[in-house]
This record gives C-alpha cells, sequence and structure tokens, in this order.
C-alpha cells in the first residue's frame, strides 16, 4: 500500500505536467500522459533503487503485465469510467442514425487492418504468401490490428467538442463493433491456436466458436435494446434518491455492474461500461452524471494513460529484426485501418475531410491491443520479439493517429454531405444592455428551471453554457456580454419565453423590496469598524505618476477628468469612453462622496485590463454630493476590468479603512511629496490592524 499511494502521487503530478506540455505543443494531453508512463515505468525510471524502495518505485512485476496488480486494477476502473462518460456523452439519436454507418465502417476497417497485418506477417516470418496462412503466430499479429483504442480517440474527440458529431458518434459506434469483433476473433485464434500449432491432436471445432460468437452478439445486441427501451425506468429509480452526488454513484454501479457481466461473458469491460452510458444518455439525468462525474474522471484517466505507458518496453526496439518488421507492421497497421475505415466513410456520404477524421479516428490503438498482446505472450503464441513488434505498432498508431485527427478536427469545412442536425432547432436572443443585469437573470433563470424538476449542466466557465434538460425538453442557454441565448425545439420556445419574462418580474420584484427594506445611504453611513485586516498592498497599487498632490479642477465632472488624465500620464486606457461611461452610470445610481471629506468614485468596465488606481487631493474642498453634505477633499478613482476585477472591493474597504480617523486624513492631507503619500496610507493600513505591511 505504502508503494501504491506514492505511485498514485507521483503519476497524478507526473501525468498532469506532461499532458500540459504536450498540449503546449498542441499534441493531445493523452500523449503525455502515455509518455509519462513510459518514463516512470518498470522498463526505465520505476525499477531504479530509492530509499526505502531497494526495487524503485514502479517495480518490474512478474504475469502478464509488468506493474501492480493493485495498479493495473485502479486503471481497469478508470477505463470503465473513461467509456462510461463516452456513453453519456454520446448523441443517442445521431448514435442511432449512424449505427449502420459505425457497422460498415468497422467492419471495413477490421477487414483491412486483419488482412494487411496477418499477411504482412505470414510473409515475414514464412518468406512466402503461399506457406503459413494458418500460422497462429501470424493469425494473432493480424488480430492486434484489430481493436480501436476508443479511450484515447474519445478523449481527443471531447477536447474538440466533437463527441457528438456524426464523426465522433461513428467512430464510437464502429470502435464498439471493433472491440466486440476482436474479442470474437481473439476466441477463435486461441481456441484454435492449439490444434493449429499441432495438427494431429485433431480438427477444429468450428461449432462452439461460432457459439462463442453468437453469444457474443446476443450479449452486446441485447443489453444495449435493453438500457434504451428502459432508461426511462433507470432514470426514474435514480433521481428517487434526489442527491444528485448520489445518483451519479449509483449509476456509476451499474456500469461496473454490467462490466463485469461482460467479463465474465468473456467480453471486454469496457463494452459493458459503455453500453451502460449509452442508456442513459438519452435521459434527463444525463448532464448530472457528466458534472457528478468529472472529478472521479479527472483523477482516474491520467491514471489509466499513465500506466497503458508503463506497459511499453522500450528495449525491444534495439534488435534491428524487431525495428524493421515493427515499422513495417506499424506502417500497415496504420494505413490498413486508415483506409479500411475511410473508404466506406466516404462511400456514406462523409466528405473527405469527415471520411479522413473517421480514418484517423480508427486508428489508435491501446489498452485491447496491449491486453490481447498480454494474452498471446502468456499463452505462447507470441514470443517476445513479436510482443515488441505489437507494441511498436500500438505505440505508433497511438502517437501518431491523435495529432492529426486533431488537425483534421479543427478544420472548418463540415464533415457530412447533408446537414446532421435537425431544422425543429430555433435560437431565441434577449439582450439586456447590461452585464450586471445579465448575470443576475442568468441566476434567476436557473433557478427558475430547477424549481421545475430541470436539470442543468455548467460547461466550462469560458464557455458561458448551460444545458438545461427535463425527460424530452433539451434547452441550450448561452451567456454572452450583455444577453442571452437559447436553443431549443420550435415547441418549446413559448416556455423559454415566459421563463425568461417571469425571472425579469421577479427580479425587478426583488428590487422593489430591497428599496422598501433600506436605502444605500443608511448602509454606507457604518461601513468601517474600528479594526480591520490589511490586504491592500499599496506599494502595487499605487503608481507614483497617478497622484496629484493638487487638484486644479473645481467641479464634479472636471474632478473625474483629472483623475482619469492621471491614470493615463502612467498607461493609456484601451477604452477611456468605456471607462468614463461606466463612472459616470456608478455616479448616477448614488454618489461616491462618502463622509469626513473622502470620495472614492469606482466602477467596474470592459474598457481596461487590469486594476488601476488614482489618487487626487484638493485640499480647499469640492463640492462632490457627499452623505455629510460636506466639501470633499480626498479623491481615490479605482477601475477594474469586467471580466477580472481582482481585489476591486478589498481596495474600497481598504480606503475607507486606512482614513477612517481624523489623523489620517489629515495626515494624507500634508503629504510632502506623492511618494509621501503612497508611504502615509501604507502607515495609516498598518495603525488600523495593528500591523505591517
Amino acid at each position: 500500500m505504502t508503494y501504491l499511494v506514492i505511485g498514485l502521487a507521483v503519476i497524478l503530478f507526473a501525468a498532469y505536467w506532461a499532458g500540459n506540455l504536450a498540449r503546449r505543443y498542441r499534441l493531445p494531453g493523452v500523449l503525455g500522459e502515455i509518455g509519462a508512463g513510459i518514463l516512470l515505468g518498470p522498463y526505465l525510471l520505476g525499477s531504479l533503487p530509492l530509499p526505502g524502495m531497494p526495487h524503485g518505485l514502479f517495480p518490474l512485476q512478474i504475469g502478464d503485465v509488468p506493474v501492480s496488480p493493485e495498479l493495473y486494477g485502479l486503471a481497469t476502473i478508470a477505463s470503465i469510467i473513461l467509456l462510461f462518460l463516452s456513453g453519456i456523452e454520446t448523441d443517442i439519436k445521431l448514435f442511432l442514425r449512424y449505427a449502420v454507418k459505425g457497422s460498415i465502417v468497422g467492419l471495413g476497417g477490421i477487414l483491412a487492418a486483419f488482412s494487411s497485418g496477418w499477411l504482412l506477417a505470414v510473409w515475414w516470418l514464412n518468406g512466402s504468401l503461399q506457406a503459413g496462412l494458418l500460422d497462429p503466430r501470424a493469425l494473432f499479429l493480424g488480430l492486434l490490428c484489430v481493436p480501436t483504442s476508443v479511450g484515447i480517440t474519445a478523449r481527443v474527440l471531447s477536447e474538440h467538442r466533437r463527441l457528438d458529431s456524426p464523426e465522433g458518434v461513428t467512430i464510437l459506434s464502429a470502435a464498439v463493433i471493433d472491440d466486440v469483433l476482436g474479442i470474437i476473433l481473439l476466441a477463435v485464434i486461441v481456441g484454435a491456436a492449439g490444434v493449429l500449432q499441432n495438427p494431429a491432436a485433431g480438427e477444429i471445432d468450428w461449432s462452439e466458436i461460432s457459439l462463442i460468437a453468437v453469444r457474443a452478439f446476443a450479449m452486446w445486441i441485447g443489453f444495449t435494446a435493453v438500457g434504451l427501451l428502459g432508461s426511462r425506468q433507470i432514470s426514474r429509480a435514480l433521481k428517487a434518491v434526489r442527491n444528485p452526488t448520489q445518483i451519479a454513484v449509483l449509476a456509476l454501479g451499474l456500469a461496473l455492474l454490467l462490466s463485469g457481466i461482460f467479463e465474465a461473458a468473456g467480453l471486454a469491460m469496457i463494452i459493458g461500461a459503455y453500453v451502460m452510458g449509452l442508456a442513459l444518455s438519452n435521459t434527463d439525468i444525463n448532464y448530472v452524471l457528466q458534472e457528478q462525474i468529472e472529478p472521479l474522471h479527472r483523477f482516474f484517466v491520467p491514471i489509466f494513460f499513465t500506466v497503458m505507458g508503463m506497459l511499453v518496453d522500450l528495449r525491444v526496439f534495439l534488435s534491428p529484426a524487431v525495428l524493421g518488421f515493427g515499422a513495417a507492421f506499424a506502417a500497415v497497421g496504420f494505413v490498413g485501418k486508415l483506409v479500411g475505415s475511410g473508404l466506406p466513410a466516404r462511400a456514406l456520404r462523409f466528405t473527405t475531410v469527415g471520411s479522413l477524421r473517421v480514418g484517423l479516428g480508427m486508428v489508435p490503438r491501446g489498452e485491447v491491443v496491449l491486453i490481447i498482446a498480454g494474452i498471446g505472450i502468456s499463452s505462447g503464441i507470441l514470443t517476445p520479439d513479436l510482443f515488441g513488434v505489437g507494441v511498436m505498432m500500438t505505440l505508433f498508431s497511438t502517437v501518431a493517429a491523435p495529432p492529426l485527427l486533431g488537425r483534421s478536427l479543427a478544420h472548418p469545412d463540415p464533415g457530412t454531405t447533408v446537414s446532421d442536425h435537425g431544422m425543429d432547432s430555433i435560437e431565441t436572443n434577449f439582450d439586456f444592455g447590461s452585464r450586471e443585469i445579465t448575470e443576475f437573470l442568468t441566476s434567476e433563470i436557473l433557478k427558475a428551471v430547477r424549481n421545475e424538476g430541470f436539470f442543468i449542466h455548467a460547461g466550462e466557465i469560458k464557455d458561458h453554457l448551460y444545458q438545461i434538460r427535463k425527460d424530452n425538453v433539451f434547452i441550450s442557454m448561452r451567456t454572452g456580454e450583455r444577453s442571452l441565448h437559447f436553443t431549443c425545439q420550435r415547441e418549446d420556445i413559448t416556455f423559454v419565453k415566459n421563463v425568461v419574462f417571469e425571472s425579469v418580474v421577479n427580479l425587478q420584484h426583488t428590487v422593489t423590496r430591497l428599496r422598501n427594506f433600506s436605502t444605500p445611504a443608511e448602509l454606507q453611513t457604518n461601513l468601517v469598524e474600528d479594526t480591520n485586516r490589511n490586504v491592500v498592498n499599496w506599494y502595487r497599487y499605487l503608481d507614483v505618476g497617478a497622484i496629484s498632490l493638487q487638484l486644479r479642477s473645481r467641479n464634479k465632472e472636471d474632478i473625474l477628468t483629472e483623475l482619469l488624465d492621471l491614470l493615463e500620464s502612467v498607461q493609456p486606457l484601451p477604452d477611456r469612453s468605456a471607462v468614463e461611461r461606466a463612472i459616470h452610470e456608478r455616479e448616477q445610481i448614488m454618489s461616491t462622496g462618502m463622509q469626513h471629506g473622502i470620495a472614492i468614485p469606482h466602477a467596474r468596465t470592459a474598457g481596461i485590463g487590469e486594476l488601476r488606481v488614482a489618487v487626487g487631493l484638493a485640499p480647499q474642498g469640492i463640492e462632490f454630493g457627499s452623505l455629510d453634505g460636506e466639501p470633499s477633499r480626498i479623491f481615490f478613482l479605482v477601475v477594474s476590468p469586467e471580466s477580472n476585477p481582482g481585489p476591486h472591493l478589498q481596495i474600497l474597504a481598504g480606503i475607507s479603512a486606512a482614513l477612517n480617523s481624523a489623523e489620517a486624513r489629515d495626515a494624507l492631507l500634508q503629504s510632502s511629496s506623492r511618494t509621501d503619500l503612497i508611504q502615509t496610507m501604507v502607515r495609516c493600513a498598518s495603525m488600523r490592524t495593528g500591523g505591517t505591511t
């Protein structure tokens, strides 16, 4: 357990840094994670002795896999989570629409990849294509070309938000076909290997092999059909738990259960996980599951790809024979999948770019191939050298295909020659003219639909996208700078308009109640306590060039202009007119003239990129509409960006706290220089907090 927990910590940090490094060079993060696994694995750094660990942190294990069973077990769970989420993220309507296409693409890839790998192996191992067609080694090497690493491809598709695209759904459905047929072929080849290696032992029992094939197909098709037909009942039972996190945990439990059933029946666990995810993709808890399982995904999946990298032994590539055959085998495996899957896609009304995406998406091999290769070497069919050839093909396809797939996905051309989205969807836009109003209404709308029993999935913060779902109702809401954009079915647009209308009414009612409860002026008179936390570094936020010890202006309008001039004297404002407009809008709401001769005009605006502060003194006093009716003598202008405001409120509080005594205000007004003014602010802040800055 000591080795395991320390090893997991190392894997998590290494996968994170390596993934970021790969993405920095515009490569899929999964390549960095696999690379980290190769470096940390038992064949390289993992077996180096460490203090207290004489055999290294990841010592070489004797058995089918070179890592510890505990670590490999975690990687297996990670693969289940990955495929479960891939199933959930699949658009079931598109999946069913492309199930036939996926089958054709998958079969084309299987035939081309298996045939090319098998025939190359026959020629290489036996010297000609006339002999050795039933050589178990050649058959097994051909089998290694069949499976597609749907996990690696799904990761790339997810990063480009193409999992539910026609290409993405076709690839995922074809990859499932690949895995199912790959396992069936595995059973056939392993069952026939003994007879083929020793012909005197008897003949192949084709009836038993046929029974295995029929059982595999029946399980896959049967469980998929039952899952889709019973998805509403499953969703209803899970929703009875009410807690979203617990719903996700129990859904994952179902995925684990189905994975175990598939494994016990001789099929891959990951197929069972994908089938369960696919069943739940058509329910209203779809996005709740995605959101709640995301932390598990971020923890487990990097472990999976790192452990896959640990299975790679680079030393096998030192042999010229292995290297030469491996290079040829890798090239044949790559081209076989690309052409075998891409050409059928082109015939199925995919464009040239779409066909290339499908073909490249089917190329990567990974976990399934390595597992099959381990079975081959443990059963004596593959020699260590041939195992190295299979590993080399897997590594090449995993390294070469994802970047090419990523580039093809970034191409703007459509993937199909026909539109794949229904024409019933309609977009409705509401412009509110204010970022603040839009933010308030977003919160109010989300609360309203939650009260109606809808489930909400929030995308990444930068996306500003919300997926709202209940039963058959699906609404997408995107927030703009000052507007809201809804996409939904035409029959749901009335509901959307009513939600927005009621949210606006509720917000107006809330504002009215707030005005009746208290006025800002009453709150403003008691903003400062005797003891305050000092969190403002005045040396950082107060530039000497943005300070005036004697303002020339004699009225409020000119004071604001002069303070803005001070800011521009240090660094030009990106959009001065926007800054001016924001400051005046804030003054119209309520004057920023405080008590005791202090005024703090401030605003948040898109016209500036970073928080800026200017200070001006007017010892003679200027009428600024202060709370106590007295003229203002000390002016602080604070402007912050809307998107990244920084310590805006903390600076406002810091100014009020530092100048809360008559002694502090007099000291500031008597500053002998601009540098002295900054030092005075620092001293005043320290006195109010009892500490130093």
